[in-house]
Parts: structure tokens; C-alpha cells; sequence
């Protein structure tokens, strides 16, 4: 047997393996137990919201909607992730009053889907509403990228990815075997789709969404180093909901640049990446 036969049959043993790997991974459904529960789940936090807009006590409205950020939180935790669901996250929360929860979920809704009108309206009106000493990104549309493939999600792509690599394997080998220039044709095609896609997942990871993020702690010191010591960088602190830019980070220190260009130091636990 020669090396090249021998080398399109563990090719071709390659792609079997992965095609079957990805199928499983694609069509392995749910139990019908979980969708239930997950829809009950979501029928109590659009519950929790509906009934905490008519509440006139100011504490059990705040509690309501703080239960109904919870559930829209535990629900994207488990993989229910989309733009609206993100969307109705950044609601809850801010009705419970936490602003910087809310941006980084109107945030990440964007990123998702950066046509979101919802996300977009909203994120401006908790811009809004932060002191008008705070520094803020200009416009209103919020996280926008010129990138075509930003709102499909990035389990997608990579699922998509796999399927594109062992397109090519499987193709490649039976060019091979057949010298049929038809399916290097279509190997050549699906190896550039392979690329795109896997390029596409690894750059996302240094886009500017990953440098993005949110302050979510409330009144939190910006200081001129990374240390509890170092000279106030602004005479007040800092609300939850600013957007910052992140630079760098040193133990538990973080530098940013607010949107008006300024860098200083925060504490890494008041900042939350909106790529998570």
C-alpha cells in the first residue's frame, strides 16, 4: 500500500470521526422535561416583570424585579443566549436599580445582534440617566461593528467550522482516490469556508468586545496606580454603568480609558468584560 493511499484513508478515517462527533453534538436534543422547565421558568420572570410594572410599593416592586433579573439570568446561564433574552435581562435589572448590570446586558445583547433597536434605545437611556460629569461613548447604538459575522454566535461558527474541516478531509480524500477534479473543487471551497469561520472565532477573542467593559459595582474609586494608596485619579466616584475601555491589569488592579480618553486604575472586581 502506498503512503499517499494510506494517507487519504486515515483522512478519510479523520472526517468520519469529526462529521460523527459534530452530528452528535448538533442533533442531541434536549429532554422534553428540560424545555418545560425552562419554559415555566421564563413564564415566572416575564411574571415576576409584569406584576412588579403594577406594584405601587416601591420594596416589593424592587424585590419583584430583582427576581425576575435572577431568572433571566439562571436562563441564559443554561444556554437560553439571545439578543432579547440579554435584552430582557438589561430591563429587569434596571428597574431593580442596578444600572451597571443593565448596560452590560443591553451590551451584550448587542453583540449578539447589533440591530437591536430595544438594546440600543435602552443602553441610551441609562446613559442618560448617569451624572453629567461621567464620561460616556458618543451616540446611542451602542456595541456596532462593521464585521458581517458579529451576530451570529460564536458556538455557531465554531459547530460550523468542524463541519467545514471535515468537509475538506472527506473531500480531499475522495479526489484522491477518484482524480476527479470536481471534488478538489469542492475541497478547496470548504477549506476556505474552514478558515473564514476559524478566523472569524479566534479574532473575536482580541475584537474590541473583549476589551470592552462595564462598571457594575456602585461608587467605585478610580485611582492614578494600582494601589489602594495611589492619589484619587477623579474627585468622585465612579457610578455603576460607566463604560470603560480595558487596558491592562495588574493582580488585583485594572487600568481603563473612559470614554473620554482618561486612564486610571480600578479594582478588578468593579469591572465586568462584556464578552464574558
Amino acid at each position: 500500500m502506498s503512503a499517499a493511499m494510506s494517507w487519504t484513508r486515515c483522512m478519510g478515517l479523520a472526517a468520519v470521526i469529526l462529521s460523527a462527533c459534530v452530528l452528535l453534538g448538533i442533533v442531541a436534543p434536549r429532554s422534553g422535561a428540560a424545555d418545560l422547565e425552562s419554559s415555566a421558568r421564563l413564564e415566572r420572570a416575564l411574571d415576576d416583570y409584569a406584576r412588579a410594572l403594577a406594584e405601587i410599593d416601591r420594596d416589593v416592586r424592587l424585590a419583584l424585579f430583582a427576581r425576575a433579573e435572577e431568572g433571566f439570568a439562571a436562563l441564559i446561564a443554561e444556554g437560553a443566549v439571545s439578543a432579547a433574552m440579554h435584552t430582557n435581562l438589561g430591563n429587569a435589572a434596571l428597574q431593580a436599580e442596578h444600572p451597571g448590570r443593565a448596560v452590560l446586558a443591553y451590551h451584550r445583547a448587542l453583540l449578539l445582534d447589533p440591530d437591536s433597536a430595544a438594546a440600543s434605545q435602552n443602553l441610551a437611556h441609562v446613559r442618560s440617566l448617569l451624572p453629567a460629569w461621567v464620561p460616556r461613548p458618543d451616540g446611542s447604538a451602542g456595541t456596532r461593528s462593521l464585521l458581517f459575522y458579529r451576530p451570529i454566535p460564536k458556538a455557531t461558527r465554531t459547530t460550523a467550522a468542524a463541519i467545514c474541516f471535515a468537509l475538506t478531509a472527506a473531500c480531499f480524500a475522495l479526489s484522491v482516490r477518484r482524480s476527479d477534479g470536481a471534488w478538489r473543487g469542492l475541497a478547496i471551497f470548504a477549506a476556505a469556508a474552514w478558515v473564514l469561520l476559524l478566523g472569524s472565532v479566534v479574532f473575536d477573542g482580541g475584537a474590541d468586545g473583549g476589551r470592552r467593559g462595564v462598571v457594575t459595582a456602585d461608587e467605585v474609586l478610580a485611582r492614578s496606580a494600582d494601589s489602594p494608596l495611589a492619589p484619587l485619579a477623579l474627585p468622585e466616584p465612579l457610578p455603576a454603568g460607566v463604560e470603560v475601555e480595558l487596558l491592562e491589569q495588574r493582580a488585583d488592579w485594572v487600568r481603563v480609558r473612559l470614554a473620554n480618553g482618561r486612564d486610571v486604575w480600578l479594582r478588578r472586581s468593579s469591572v465586568t468584560r462584556v464578552s464574558g
